[in-house]
């Protein structure tokens, strides 16, 4: 779908006027009038824009579209007159919007036809350097003097420009940001185990605080099961087959399921001892039957009706929100209630690593960003466009929306989403029809923008109850609660990876491995769980992991070496 977007700049002082409690449509809501005359320019900032015939800049952006589109919504009228003001000319934008799954499907297929708009949303971290070398990306770095506010999140990163530079100094991508002023070192997912805890409860039991308990825990809970005075069919269920069981377990053990930075190298988890040690362990558990034979083959549908019509008490690996909706879909009479607790800990390993740990303050996420086409025809005036949504004034706007109407704030200077959002039954859907990005319902602008942590805590961190050995049960949000009970000693290396410059060539040969030697690898491993291939039989995995190996067209240690040479650690 296409439509041009054009408004003039507004003038005057803040106002809220015709807005109902709750919003039902982007179209309820009345765009306030907002003074922007305080706001930044590209000319206060020194930058010499070239002039436009007609004044006039007309661009085509191709974006990704999330649950709801931005289109007409309050932030993204206001996005476009601030543009304007700052770029001090009137802005004419076609937006090319595609469902988020259909874009990334289609995304490096346009980049190899050299078939991109002059803006773009881009999700495939250095894979554009290839298209940057052939020049059909813009090389970014040329315009460097048209750059003032993106700095801030690349000086905050703790590799620096070592992540938003190649060695040659060239850049090819604005990358995503986020902007973590309350230091919140949380996970999304793959954090906590999912327990029943109406049926912990109801039988005096809690969750584990270490694997020994959480094994008793298993053949307790299984013991329940075999008498009939818990109705389940297993003791432990997978969410979907779109992640291995073990995803839930490998941050005790300290591996990943793929390729990852160890803290000192880069490593192949699945081939590691530690990994093997981790499958020894599953395998035990799959022989006292206490996993769901259909762990490796049911997807989302069939795992959400498991869990919610209770087929089993405990799910290790599942994602954020997902134990408040199995207790939603819950029949009113079943008493279900699923909550969750901090990974069991193994003493050989020490506190579980967690997976997706937020960097403090402002940093940068380099799998996503936004691209400009090499040959638009006001390169300078894109690059400060992209570079103005990394200001402080565009990220409040673009993630909490106007003072007022969306957000107040605080004595002591922090925002607060109003009450017609924090109380709506969804805030998180009831600030996207507003358009603001912390709802990550709706991303506004030119995706992606920096997100402010705390406004996305406030909105779209689902309210889950939560169970830890000092707070007993209790209600709690993912983000601050993986942040809290995990502790700095959580934070998996992997999160914090050393930059590696790799040429195209170099990239290919890593994708490899973690693409076509990842999916063989898992195939495998499960097989090693159920028992069809002996965990315990040195032979068989050496035979396994020569296999794995043996998957990429590239030497596979070769690859290795070559990504530890090319890395840098600031």
């Amino acid at each position: 779908m296409k439509k041009r977007l054009f408004a003039g700049i507004l003038a005057g002082t803040m106002v809220m006027s015709g807005m109902s409690a709750f919003a039902t449509t982007p179209q309820d809501i009345e765009v306030p009038e907002v003074d922007f005359s305080t706001w930044a320019t590209a000319a206060d900032n020194g930058f010499e824009l070239p002039e436009i015939e007609g004044g006039v800049l007309k661009i085509e952006a191709n974006i990704a579209d999330f649950n709801q589109s931005s289109d007409g919504t309050m932030v993204q009228t206001l996005w476009e007159q601030a543009m304007e003001h700052y770029l001090g000319v009137d802005i004419e934008v076609t937006f090319n919007r595609t469902a988020w799954a259909d874009y990334r499907s289609n995304e490096l297929i346009l980049l190899a036809a050299d078939d991109i708009a002059d803006i773009n949303t881009y999700s495939y971290k250095e894979a554009v350097n290839e298209y940057g070398e052939d020049e059909v990306v813009l090389n970014i770095a040329d315009y460097q003097d048209y750059i003032k506010y993106y700095w801030d999140y690349v000086d905050g990163h703790p590799n620096g420009e070592a992540v938003a530079k190649n060695p040659d100094g060239s850049m090819y991508y604005f990358i995503d940001a986020i902007n973590n002023a309350d230091d919140i070192m949380g996970a999304q997912s793959f954090t906590a185990f999912a327990y029943r805890f109406d049926v912990l409860k109801n039988n005096d039991l809690t969750p584990a605080t270490t694997l020994d308990e959480f094994t008793q825990l298993c053949a307790d809970l299984k013991a329940l099961i075999d008498a009939d005075a818990v109705d389940a069919d297993y003791v432990l269920m997978n969410s979907t087959k779109d992640y291995a069981f073990y995803r839930g377990f490998v941050g005790i053990f300290h591996t990943w399921d793929t390729l990852y930075w160890n803290g000192t190298e880069w490593a192949f988890g699945p081939i590691e001892d530690n990994f093997r040690e981790m499958l020894k362990y599953l395998n035990g558990l799959y022989e006292a039957e206490y996993i769901d034979p259909e762990f490796g083959t049911a997807d989302g549908n069939a795992a959400n009706e498991k869990a919610s019509t209770g087929k089993a008490l405990i799910c290790p690996t599942l994602w954020s929100g997902s134990a408040q909706s199995w207790t939603t879909a819950a029949a009113e009479d079943s008493g279900i209630e699923w909550g969750l607790a901090y990974l069991p800990k193994d003493d050989t390993y020490g506190t579980p690593w967690k997976w997706g740990s937020k960097l403090p303050g402002k940093s940068l996420n380099p799998q996503m960003g936004i691209i400009i086409d090499a040959d638009v025809e006001y390169p300078e005036y894109l690059v400060a466009m992209i570079d103005y949504q990394y200001s402080d004034e565009m990220t409040t706007l673009i993630n909490w929306g106007v003072e007022g109407v969306t957000y107040e704030t605080n004595e002591d200077g922090t925002l607060t989403f109003v009450d017609s959002i924090l109380n709506a039954d969804s805030p998180a859907t009831e600030s996207a029809l507003y358009g603001t990005a912390a709802s990550c319902v709706c991303r506004t602008g030119i995706p992606f923008v920096p997100q402010n942590f705390s406004a996305l805590v406030q909105v779209s961190a689902t309210t889950e109850p939560w169970w830890s050995a000092d707070d007993g049960y209790y209600d709690g949000k993912y983000w601050i609660e993986s942040d809290r009970l995990g502790g700095v000693d959580s934070v998996s290396p992997f999160d914090r990876p050393a930059v590696t410059n790799l040429d195209s060539d170099q990239s290919t040969a890593k994708s490899n491995l973690t693409s076509v030697c990842e999916g063989y690898a898992r195939g495998e491993a499960l097989k090693f769980i159920t028992g069809e291939l002996d965990v315990e039989d040195d032979a068989a995995w050496e035979a396994y992991v020569a296999a794995v190996k043996s998957q990429t067209d590239e030497d596979f240690d070769e690859t290795i070496a070559m990504l530890n040479e090319n890395s840098v650690v600031e």
